[in-house]
């Protein structure tokens, strides 16, 4: 009885990590990473490679196996104060148009003024592609990235700050209170 519970356990634990691991995308800038997305047709991924930005090492993002296009540039998400950028999460929301969304974090940490934590900001980007002279870009929803704001959550100068846009579910919600669908 024991031996069974304990196996269904470490069976739902197993489960669960792989969600998260799917949900959440990247957790680190290190190396090139690869997941199957819905968006811009059947087949498509989005990767995310390590890129040198002018404060230290960002995270590019790229659409790859797009049918008509090949691979279309999403964004580079730039160091902060010498800090490597995180993807907590990618996901698509909406029918027609859909919008792809990403979360980005950057730890913000420093003890001499009690605050650590992280710095949170949620881009939305529509399925329009622009050409920029030979770059295929993804067009960045900038009215919709714009009301989710930059947020930080963890401890500021002593004070618990929350940022409520931290995982997809939250984002999710926020879109349907303001009529997104």
């Amino acid at each position: 009885m024991i031996k069974n519970v304990l196996t269904t356990v470490v069976r739902v634990f197993i489960l669960s990590l792989s969600l998260t691991t799917f949900c959440s995308g990247v957790s680190s800038a290190a190396g090139q990473q690869s997941y199957r997305i819905p968006f811009l047709g059947d087949g498509a991924s989005i990767e995310f490679r390590s890129e040198q930005s002018q404060d230290g090492e960002g995270v590019g993002a790229y659409i790859t196996r797009v049918r008509a296009a090949g691979s279309v540039f999403v964004d580079v998400y730039e160091a902060e104060g010498g800090v490597t950028p995180e993807i907590k999460s990618v996901f698509v929301n909406g029918k027609k148009p859909k919008k792809l969304f990403i979360i980005v974090t950057w730890a913000a940490d420093s003890p001499s003024i009690g605050t650590g934590g992280s710095i949170y900001q949620v881009f939305a980007y529509d399925e329009r592609i622009e050409k920029r002279g030979t770059l295929l870009k993804l067009q960045q929803d900038t009215g919709l990235t714009k009301r989710f704001g930059v947020g930080f959550d963890g401890t500021r100068e002593g004070q618990s700050v929350t940022y409520k846009y931290k995982n997809a579910p939250a984002v999710k919600r926020q879109l349907l209170e303001w009529g997104y669908k």
